[in-house]
C-alpha cells in the first residue's frame, strides 16, 4: 500500500540528481540575463490569492488552519497555488526598495487542490521570469518582449543539451490583441470573448469540434472555418507578409507592427551572433485569461509536441491594480517554464541515463591497511572540486567494485598496501576498465 498521498511527487536518488542539475542550468541561463533571485512564502493570506479570478481560484487553493493564533478567521490563509500574484504582492511590498524595471526569477513549489492525474499534481514546481516597471504616460517597452524570450529559449536549449535530450524546443510566437482586433473584424467585438476561450483550448478539443463549437455560440459556419484556417498553420518569418492580408482594421495593424518588433529583434540578434533560434508565428496561441495582452507564446518539443506546452510566456497590465486600485502603475512581461513536463519526458522513457546520474565522481576503494593514506590522498581530490566517496568497510575488492557499478560511479581509486609501498595509486574508469597510475 503506497504511503505518499496522491498527486505528490517525489524522486528516486538518480531522478533527484537530474532534478537538480535541471535546476542548477535553469538558474545560470537567468543570472546570465541578468534577472535576480527572489523566494516568496508558500503561505499567503486568502485576500492576495483571490484577488483575480476568486471564484475559480477558490476551488484550487490548500487552506490553512491555525497558522495564527490571532487570525480572526482560521481560514485567513492558504498555500499559494502559482508565483504570479504572490509576485504582484512582492513588488507592492518592496516598491520602495527596488530599481525598475526590475528583473526577477523565482523557482518554487506551488500547491493546487485538483484531482491527480497524469500529468497533474497537487504539488509541482513552477520557474518563472518576469520584467515589472512603472507604466509613464501608458508607454510600451517591446524591447524584453524580445530579450525575455530569448532568455527563455538559452535556458531550454541549454537544459535539453545538459541531460542529452535528443530534442529540440520550438517557440510559437503571437500576439493576443493582434488576433482580438482580427476577430473584431470577423465576428464582432461582443462574440470575440468566445471565440478567444475556444481559440485557448483548440488543440484539446481538435478542428472539428472547434468549428462545431463555434457554430453552437451563433457564429457562422462559414465564419468559424475561416478563423479555423487562420489559426490552423504556422508561419516562418519569410511568410509574415501573408498576415498583412487577413484584415485592414488600422488597430490589426498597430499590433502586427508590435509582433514584427519582437521578430526583428530575433533577426537582429541571429545576424550578430550567428546564433539560430528555433520560432515560428502561430496566431492559435492566445492565451485563455483576460489580463494578458500583447506578446504571448509557447513552446513544444519538436519530437514530443504530445507533452503540450514546456514554457509559455505571456504579457499582462493591471495585476498590481487587483491588489490595490490605488497601486494599478506597474506593467510587466513574465514567462515559465514547465519543469514536471520537461522531467515527465525524460524519467517517462525509462532512460538508462537516468540510472547513470550520480553525485560521487571517485569511489576510493576500502584497505585496512592504507586507511590513513587513502584519507588524505581523497581529501586532495576534494580540493581539486572532484566529488569523492570512501567506501564504508575494507570488504572484498568484487563487493566494493560492485557498489560503484550499482551506482554508476564512472571511477575507483585504487591504494592499496601495495600501491602505497609503491608509492603510487590507480584510477580504473568503470565503463572501458582503462587503468591509470598515478604517482603520489
Amino acid at each position: 500500500m503506497a504511503l505518499r498521498p496522491s498527486g505528490f511527487v517525489e524522486y528516486s536518488p538518480s531522478e533527484q540528481r537530474v532534478f537538480d542539475q535541471l535546476i542548477s542550468e535553469i538558474q545560470d541561463q537567468f543570472q546570465l540575463f541578468w534577472y535576480t533571485h527572489i523566494h516568496t512564502p508558500a503561505v499567503e493570506s486568502n485576500t492576495v490569492l483571490l484577488s483575480k479570478n476568486g471564484e475559480e481560484t477558490g476551488k484550487q487553493i490548500f487552506g490553512l488552519y491555525g497558522l495564527a493564533q490571532w487570525a480572526s478567521d482560521l481560514k485567513d490563509y492558504a498555500l499559494h497555488f502559482d508565483l504570479t500574484v504572490p509576485f504582484a504582492r512582492y513588488v507592492l511590498d518592496w516598491e520602495n526598495d527596488l530599481t525598475f524595471p526590475f528583473k526577477r526569477f523565482q523557482i518554487q513549489p506551488v500547491w493546487r487542490w485538483e484531482r491527480a492525474q497524469k500529468g497533474r499534481y497537487r504539488e509541482f514546481w513552477q520557474c518563472d521570469i518576469d520584467v515589472i516597471w512603472r507604466r509613464d504616460n501608458e508607454k510600451t517597452v517591446l524591447y524584453y518582449d524580445g530579450e525575455t524570450i530569448l532568455t527563455l529559449m538559452h535556458a531550454l536549449n541549454a537544459v535539453l543539451d545538459k541531460l542529452e535530450v535528443d530534442d529540440e524546443a520550438v517557440f510559437h510566437i503571437s500576439n493576443r490583441k493582434l488576433i482580438i482586433w482580427l476577430l473584431n473584424d470577423l465576428v464582432g467585438e461582443e462574440k470575440t470573448p468566445v471565440v478567444c476561450s475556444y481559440i485557448d483550448k483548440r488543440k484539446k478539443i481538435w478542428a472539428e469540434n472547434f468549428i462545431a463549437s463555434l457554430v453552437d455560440a451563433w457564429i457562422k459556419k462559414s465564419d468559424a472555418e475561416k478563423i479555423n484556417e487562420i489559426i490552423s498553420r504556422t508561419y516562418t518569418v519569410k511568410e509574415i507578409k501573408e498576415i498583412d492580408k487577413l484584415s485592414e482594421n488600422k488597430l490589426f495593424f498597430e499590433w502586427l507592427a508590435e509582433l514584427k518588433s519582437v521578430i526583428n529583434f530575433f533577426e537582429t540578434w541571429e545576424e550578430s551572433t550567428w546564433e539560430k533560434l528555433n520560432y515560428v508565428i502561430d496566431l492559435q496561441i492566445i492565451r485563455g485569461l483576460d489580463y494578458y495582452s500583447g506578446t504571448v507564446f509557447e513552446a513544444v518539443l519538436k519530437w514530443d509536441e504530445w507533452l503540450g506546452s514546456i514554457c509559455w510566456w505571456w504579457k499582462y497590465d493591471h495585476l498590481t491594480g487587483y491588489l490595490n486600485p490605488k497601486k494599478d502603475i506597474y506593467a510587466w512581461f513574465g514567462g515559465s517554464i514547465g519543469i514536471s513536463r520537461l522531467l515527465s519526458k525524460i524519467f517517462g522513457e525509462g532512460n538508462e541515463k537516468v540510472e547513470q546520474k550520480t553525485s560521487t565522481e571517485y569511489l576510493f576503494l576500502n584497505f585496512e591497511g592504507t586507511k590513513s593514506q587513502i584519507l588524505k590522498l581523497m581529501n586532495k581530490f576534494q580540493q581539486e572540486g572532484k566529488n569523492c566517496e570512501l567506501y564504508y568497510q575494507s570488504d572484498k575488492l568484487g563487493k566494493q567494485f560492485g557498489y560503484a557499478d550499482k551506482k554508476w560511479i564512472p571511477h575507483v581509486v585504487i591504494l592499496g598496501e601495495w600501491e602505497w609501498s609503491e608509492w603510487i595509486f590507480k584510477v580504473k574508469n568503470m565503463q572501458s576498465w582503462e587503468e591509470k597510475v598515478e604517482k603520489l
